[in-house]
């Protein structure tokens, strides 16, 4: 799903979170941006940007948890990093589940509304 966001994202804000890779981490990103993971990065740094987090601050907070030179995917434990530490996760399960969260209010009728 969120990789899919990622591929639906308009070229400019694609762009910009290239950008945002670029100046986080300049060495590793050819090869996250060449990833198969990297529209469901992308989705995720809008996502935090959207939530009011700096992105590039965000990222390089990211990496600095833990080494990622045996990464399979680098653009992938970033993705699942920054959910966790942007708590984007909540986020979205938190919205997904507020129409069935809220709470049951009866609707009154016409002839309560008269009694009272």
């Amino acid at each position: 799903m969120i990789h899919r966001r990622g591929t639906q994202l308009s070229e400019w804000l694609r762009l910009q979170q290239a950008d945002t890779v670029r100046r986080a981490l300049p060495e590793q990103a050819d090869q996250i941006l060449a990833e198969p993971g990297w529209p469901a990065l992308a989705a995720t740094l809008a996502q935090a940007g959207a939530a009011g987090h700096n992105p590039v601050a965000l990222l390089t907070e990211a990496t600095a948890q833990r080494e990622l030179d045996t990464a399979t995917s680098v653009s992938e434990v970033l993705t699942w990093r920054l959910h966790r530490l942007a708590d984007l996760t909540q986020r979205t399960t938190s919205r997904a589940q507020a129409p069935e969260a809220a709470p049951y209010r009866p609707v009154r009728t016409d002839q309560q509304r008269r009694t009272r």
